[in-house]
């Protein structure tokens, strides 16, 4: 019988695969040599993924593999065959981002079954129906979503619902950063994730004040779920993943075999300890669970802090009382404080606990202060222990021998279910010399190696005097022994049927100008027709659109909402007299595809390829904002391979992430976020450690940090009128000179003035990825 449940394990490498099915994960998840959100990790061939596939298969385990980073047009052949590959070997399932690339699949392996990844930033349950209907099985949930939410796609889907349980977090919601891709040229949507968000910040006012010192604001606390999971399970999730691909073997057989322990119920208080020894940046029960503020986020440090095993008493000099909570061995990583920093070095000897010892070292230390142990060789012992023994894992083999001579010989095998039968190529002939024996016969059978078979029976029925090769026997044993590892590793694929709603035609429009309005002060400013006019939703409250004499005006939604909001929101904008509505999630798209509104995919959507093109003209969208990853001479393939409506960001502070945390609330001291509406720090700064600022604008329950300096295309503005390719300006207080300079064009002397008035207020401009693209 199927558990309710299922721990699903990371994989780096083989090694770190074994440690997991060993440690009693009931599937893995792991990436190949390309097109894998973790390009660090080692990952695997193509061969050592067949290689993992028939071990976990012959366990009864399955294999996941990870495609699920944004698919270049260039790549795109590559990448197809790179998964049909992996049909072609048993591969499970595939967990994808693109969603261009996944319905290709879905076209050309409809068997194959697809994970949605929570790269798809998916919160909700209208984001999770409509990936069913377009023949997912799976959502992979983002990790802030509401636990209600759970209750409502299990209710109300069929889908097998996967949540996080344990491990490193994101700040923003995954899909949605684009911090270390605009800072360093590395994306996380292409698996090359710098991790801006372990940096350090300072906040600072709109007016240039300092409201904190330096600290890790963004950094947050390890997941983990031991006091949660099983709630988790009640609510409806199936799938327990534990993060970690980036992590050694001895990590995940500690954390796996932990978590099998609290479904067992088992877990005590020393796998509590042992939990926290392996890693922790502090642990938080997760944004879901209500963590929120210094629950959340580990502002004093981005790193592993161990836990805590002694003080420092007193010191003079390089020598240093210390005493020990727990006993210490040599080789045991310790950490002090420093007057500056924290420092680690190895224990030089044993220490006993509750014994006041005198230290010598040649550094500076806080009296008194705490000192920590991030590494144990006592718990590093233990578990090498368990990882090197053998699994014990074993299928039981019944075997039927029958030797007549006159006939070729019969090998009848029995296991889960299954029957082989194996024939002689030879004839059994009578002895002339040595005849067969009973105990010969056997010894034979049973040398079954390192295979994970095990006989519980063998039968053989034998005529005397008779003869047959014993390498035929052997060559009988090794093919009975194949054919059944190749049975039992096989996956089993059912075809899942797309449910596509009816849609409207997709329509072309002629080229305009988008302009995203920041504030209703500029509505004065357009009047012109050339001009489609982007209002945010939240702002809609604020104006009467019937006073507008606006012949396009657009609605643009957030990228985060619940399904509740999803509901209001239609039910607001239903009866509204507007052209269109720019949708940031894929949720937005199941609640409001059938009002009539010409929907348009904003850069919320991550449209990175051809194939994302052809999916959203499938299902009726007008047009899409380009991604700002991409840059010129993919913009240019992209437009030479199809006349849909395509516009790009060029003008404006982009969104760099979107998170539900407020690192004002860590100055505050806020445990939720239910005072948000009257707080006075709703736009700051955030301070790198280059002294560059980023703009933070909190609304509602959701913060979106700005990148540094505003995307300026000036000159590549010819560039675009050749592609046809629309201009979408975010506005800010030069709104008037850049939509001028995009309407009138490009003249070197009034461009460059505009460019210094800008430069005066945001200090420099950016080209985003238009020229250099992702590293």
């Amino acid at each position: 019988m199927k558990n309710n449940y299922e721990i699903l394990a990371p994989a780096g490498n083989y090694e770190t695969f074994i440690v997991a099915i060993s440690a009693g994960a009931d599937a893995v998840y792991l990436g190949g040599q390309k097109f894998s959100a973790r390009a660090k990790a080692s990952n695997f061939s193509v061969d050592e993924i067949e290689k993992a596939l028939n071990y976990a298969h012959l366990r009864n385990k399955r294999v996941f593999v990870t495609v699920n980073i944004l698919i270049a047009d260039k790549e795109m052949d590559e990448a197809m065959d790179f998964v049909k590959s992996l049909y072609d070997i048993g591969v499970d399932a595939l967990i994808l981002q693109d969603i261009g690339f996944a319905m290709r699949i879905k076209k050309e392996l409809k068997d194959f079954e697809l994970h949605a990844s929570t790269q798809m930033t998916i919160n909700n349950y209208y984001g999770a129906k409509f990936l069913e209907n377009l023949g997912f099985s799976r959502v992979v949930l983002a990790r802030e979503t509401p636990l209600y939410e759970l209750e409502l796609i299990k209710e109300k889907t069929n889908l097998e619902i996967e949540v996080f349980i344990h491990g490193a977090l994101c700040v923003s919601y995954s899909g949605q950063c684009l911090m270390s891709s605009m800072i360093g040229g590395k994306s996380g949507n292409r698996g090359e994730c710098r991790g801006a968000c372990r940096k350090s910040y300072e906040l600072i006012s709109k007016n240039g004040k300092s409201l904190s010192q330096r600290q890790y604001f963004l950094s947050p606390k390890d997941l983990n779920s031991l006091d949660t999971v099983k709630n988790l399970i009640d609510l409806g999730a199936y799938s327990l993943k534990i993060e970690g691909r980036l992590k050694n073997p001895e990590y995940v057989y500690q954390i796996v075999s932990t978590y099998k322990k609290v479904l067992d119920g088992e877990l005590n208080k020393n796998d509590r300890e042992e939990v926290m020894q392996i890693f922790n940046r502090g642990f938080t029960k997760g944004i879901n669970n209500k963590d929120f503020g210094k629950n959340f986020i580990s502002i004093d440090r981005p790193d592993n802090r161990g836990i805590e095993i002694g003080k420092v008493l007193e010191g003079k000099g390089n020598y240093y009382k210390v005493k020990f909570s727990r006993d210490i061995e040599v080789g045991d990583g310790l950490e002090f404080l420093g007057l500056k920093e924290r420092f680690g070095q190895k224990s030089f000897k044993d220490f006993k606990k509750d014994k006041i010892y005198e230290i010598n070292i040649n550094k500076k230390i806080k009296v008194p202060s705490v000192i920590n142990r991030t590494f144990s060789i006592d718990l590093q012992k233990k578990l090498e222990k368990k990882i090197n023994r053998e699994d014990g894992f074993f299928l039981d083999l019944d075997l039927n021998m029958k030797i007549k001579k006159g006939e070729k010989a019969h090998l009848i095998g029995y296991c889960s279910g299954y029957t082989i039968d194996i024939y002689s190529k030879d004839f059994v002939e009578k002895s002339q010399n040595a005849p067969l024996s009973q105990e010969k016969i056997k010894d034979l059978l049973e040398k079954l190696g390192d295979t994970v078979f095990r006989i519980k029976n063998i039968n053989i029925e034998m005529d005397e005097d008779s003869f047959l090769k014993t390498s035929q026997i052997n060559q009988m044993r090794r093919e009975l022994v194949s054919i059944f590892e190749k049975k039992l590793s096989a996956v089993d694929r059912n075809e899942r049927e797309e449910n596509l709603k009816k849609v409207p035609t997709y329509k072309k429009e002629d080229g305009k100008i988008f302009v995203e309005i920041s504030s209703l002060s500029h509505l004065k400013l357009l009047n012109d027709e050339n001009i489609k006019t982007i209002l945010r939703y939240e702002d809609l409250a604020k104006i009467d659109l019937d006073k507008l004499n606006f012949k396009k005006v657009y609605i643009k939604l957030g990228k985060i909402y619940d399904s509740k909001e999803l509901e209001q929101i239609r039910d607001n904008i239903k009866d509204k007299k507007i052209q269109g509505i720019f949708i940031n999630n894929i949720s937005q798209i199941e609640v409001l595809w059938d009002l009539g509104f010409s929907l348009h995919a904003d850069i919320g959507l991550n449209i990175f390829n051809l194939s994302d093109l052809n999916f959203l003209k499938e299902i009726g969208f007008s047009s899409a904002v380009l991604s700002p990853e991409l840059n010129l001479s993919q913009i240019k393939e992209i437009r030479e391979n199809t006349d849909f409506n395509l516009s790009l960001i060029v003008y404006g502070k982009i969104p760099v992430m979107t998170m539900h945390h407020c690192p004002y609330a860590l100055v505050k001291g806020c445990l939720d976020d239910s005072n948000c509406k009257n707080c006075a720090y709703t736009n700051y700064y955030l301070r790198d450690e280059k002294n560059v600022d980023f703009e933070l604008i909190r609304r509602g329950h959701i913060s979106e940090i700005l990148n540094s300096y505003p995307i300026f295309l000036d000159k590549e503005m010819d560039d675009l009128k050749k592609l046809n390719i629309s201009p979408y300006i975010i506005s800010d207080e030069f709104l008037e000179d850049v939509y001028s300079h995009y309407k009138l064009g490009y003249n070197k002397e009034k461009t460059e003035k505009l460019k210094i008035k800008i430069k005066e207020k945001t200090h420099s401009l950016t080209k985003g990825h238009f020229h250099r693209g992702i590293l």
